[in-house]
């Protein structure tokens, strides 16, 4: 039998260790695995992080600690996690064509409320248009032809989509037309709203016509209506809440969407409380919108936002409320050990063809980016091939080197498209320190605390 030298290890690099309710767990940040401890493996592996020499226990099976990559002899190869998102969005460079599985569709740019935190006025702050009929139909035409073959999302968007109530009526006619000819093989059609023109008849031709309808709130009458208001300064709690109640009562289910801001994240997981408890619209879905990027960071703070997120699903996971939200994804790729090698809408697993999104605004400007469009450098040039630039945008630059032994290195995959156009490639402490804080919270979760078990000796 072969005699281990208990000495000479060293810790790796992508060694994470934690503590997950009074249990040791030992966290492989390039592979993914996760390790339950026994207490003289954590007592040792912690004596190796500090880099001194150490002597490993007899009873500690430094076969197990190397073959889980959790301790190394010699020099370890610098860069293997980045190295593995890299050589994943190489292998979708060459091998997979995709296509465009989402459209965000602008029917119009005008809203009859004046947020004072909405992203899309300040796109159009002088002239808000309206989408005519030929673009809805050649953008709706070109969307069906590029995804032959494949089930497609359409999410009717604003400004107010409801303003524009014939587009969505002839939008769903187009699509449900390509359905039933067989040219896609599915069809789901959302629609986020203030709820404001949300009428009994249009609650029911919706739910009749298979929509999932959102409506968006700030919090309670009055957080809402102190920054939720129509043109003219009045409030819009109860008008919204009125256009739910339609929905609801047409056998739509009740689903609720949040914004977080610099004011209110802090106070976010209360709001959600009362909605669930108090409001009487009884949400079954919570959201929580995600940040937008700035050339500066987040809209919030990215600590603050994990924390508040953490408490939401929490509670949600506990009332059986659906919650989606920024990080919420993170349980799948630690349960998969599969790295997030695109940070944006991708609905494609690793082996199928990637289904992208784009945003068309409605003057007819198509862009990569779902959140952000008037800028040209993410608008899609019109004599180009949208195929081949939507692939670029999504796995056309390398991980950044700093992120290599970050805890959340292959749950993040680094900043999104959007982020390095505004950030110039550098990283961002908002999106960083989110990251950071989402994964370890998710890591040292109990099993049943959000997402099932991640934990055990692989």
């Amino acid at each position: 039998m072969t005699t281990v030298d208990r000495a000479g290890f060293q810790a790796s690099r992508y060694l994470h260790l934690l503590h997950r309710h009074g249990e040791a767990i030992a966290f492989n940040s390039h592979t993914l695995a996760m390790y339950e401890l026994e207490p003289v493996e954590d007592g040792y592996l912690r004596r190796l992080a500090t880099g001194g020499e150490v002597v490993a226990p007899d009873s500690v099976d430094l076969t197990a600690l190397a073959g889980a990559g959790l301790i190394v002899r010699g020099e370890e190869p610098p860069l293997q996690a980045v190295q593995r998102l890299a050589e994943i969005r190489q292998a979708a460079r060459r091998g997979r064509r995709g296509h465009f599985g989402t459209l965000r569709l602008a029917v119009t740019e005008r809203c009859n409320m004046a947020c004072g935190y909405c992203f899309q006025q300040r796109l159009f702050p002088d002239a808000q248009p309206v989408m005519s009929t030929e673009t809805l139909r050649s953008t709706l035409g070109w969307y069906i032809e590029q995804g032959r073959g494949h089930a497609l999302t359409v999410q009717y968007f604003g400004g107010e989509p409801m303003l524009e109530w014939d587009s969505i009526v002839l939008g769903h006619s187009i699509m449900a037309e390509a359905l039933a000819d067989g040219m896609i093989t599915g069809l789901r059609e959302t629609m986020t709203t203030n709820g404001t023109v949300l009428t009994e008849a249009r609650a029911s031709w919706l739910v009749e016509a298979g929509f999932d309808l959102t409506v968006s709130f700030d919090g309670p009458p009055e957080v809402n209506d102190a920054e939720r208001r129509f043109r003219g300064g009045r409030g819009t709690y109860e008008a919204a809440a009125r256009g739910l109640r339609h929905w609801t009562a047409a056998g739509g289910r009740s689903s609720i969407l949040m914004t977080a801001t610099t004011g209110n994240v802090v106070h976010l997981p209360r709001f959600v409380r009362w909605f669930v408890e108090e409001s009487g619209l009884a949400p079954k879905t919570v959201g929580v919108n995600s940040p937008q990027p700035t050339p500066s960071g987040w809209e919030t703070g990215g600590r603050e936002l994990a924390d508040a997120i953490w408490e939401i699903w929490r509670y949600c996971t506990g009332r059986g409320v659906r919650f989606h939200g920024p990080g919420t994804f993170i349980p799948f790729h630690l349960r998969s050990l599969a790295p997030q090698a695109d940070g944006c809408v991708d609905a494609a697993d690793g082996e199928g063809d990637p289904a992208w999104p784009m945003y068309v605004s409605a003057d007819g400007r198509r862009s990569l980016c779902l959140v952000h469009h008037r800028d040209h450098r993410v608008e899609m040039p019109a004599d180009e091939d949208p195929t081949r630039f939507g692939r670029a945008w999504h796995t056309g630059t390398d991980p950044v080197h700093e992120c290599d032994t970050c805890i959340a290195s292959q749950t993040c995959g680094g900043p999104c498209s959007l982020e390095r156009v505004l950030w110039g490639g550098r990283l961002n402490e908002d999106r960083c320190g989110f990251m950071r804080r989402m994964t370890t919270l998710v890591l040292t979760a109990s099993p049943s605390t959000v997402d099932g078990d991640l934990a055990g000796r692989r």
